[in-house]
């Protein structure tokens, strides 16, 4: 008796988990414009929205600001979702989107705390001021930290202890970078790591919701 297997055909990715990142070309005005519409917001003292430990987060009417580039990132988001959502869906579609928004603001220190955003379907978090970005000496600054939604307590009697090439139940991280938008689904909890750089740490988490898709 002969046991086969073929690498190339009998290994089958089960309940594997997408994530996009776009980066936009020339962002540099688009970013000066949304970063001054963030901080005048934060400076009116508008309520923190909550959610952010030593930092602020706006309320999530960001698609209703009048501000310069607003439009732009709204059409920007759209544009994401379109390209994503057939990758998802396994085909071309037709569908129609519902988006809502925030900012948050960070400063030395400051972090957001895990959360989700139900009620949607697909996360954006575009980074418009990085700061300063992740190095040696702190490799988690500002990162972008989202959680494996496996129940690693189940699995292992210990969850601390992995086999050297498990990955189960260990955190991504991505580390921002001004004018990249980072796409997942909404049902992943995330968190922004403490910031421990000068100036500002400026995002907008975005979510999408969609209605009525159709495979073509």
């Amino acid at each position: 008796m002969e046991l086969k297997f073929d690498s190339r055909t009998d290994i089958l990715e089960i309940f594997p988990t997408r994530l996009f990142m776009f980066a936009i070309d020339g962002c540099a005005p688009l970013n000066d414009a949304l970063k001054a519409a963030v901080l005048t917001r934060e400076a009116a003292a508008e309520p923190n929205a909550g959610g952010v430990i030593g930092g602020w987060r706006s309320g999530g009417d960001l698609f209703d600001w009048p501000d310069k580039g607003i439009d732009t990132i709204r059409q920007t988001a759209l544009g994401a979702v379109q390209a994503v959502v057939p990758l998802i869906a396994g085909g071309d579609c037709t569908f129609e989107v519902r988006l809502s928004g925030s900012a948050t603001v960070l400063r030395y220190g400051a972090y957001e705390k895990s959360h989700l955003t139900p009620g949607h379907h697909l996360t954006m978090v575009y980074t418009i001021e990085a700061g300063d970005t992740p190095n040696a000496d702190a490799p988690e600054n500002g990162t972008i930290e989202i959680d494996d939604p496996r129940a690693v307590g189940e699995i292992h009697p210990n969850p601390r202890i992995f086999l050297p090439i498990d990955t189960v139940g260990r955190p991504m991280l991505v580390a921002p970078r001004n004018g990249q938008l980072t796409v997942f689904p909404s049902w992943l909890t995330f968190r922004t790591n403490p910031y421990y750089g000068n100036g500002e740490r400026v995002t907008l988490t975005l979510a999408a919701e969609i209605l009525n898709l159709k495979r073509s």
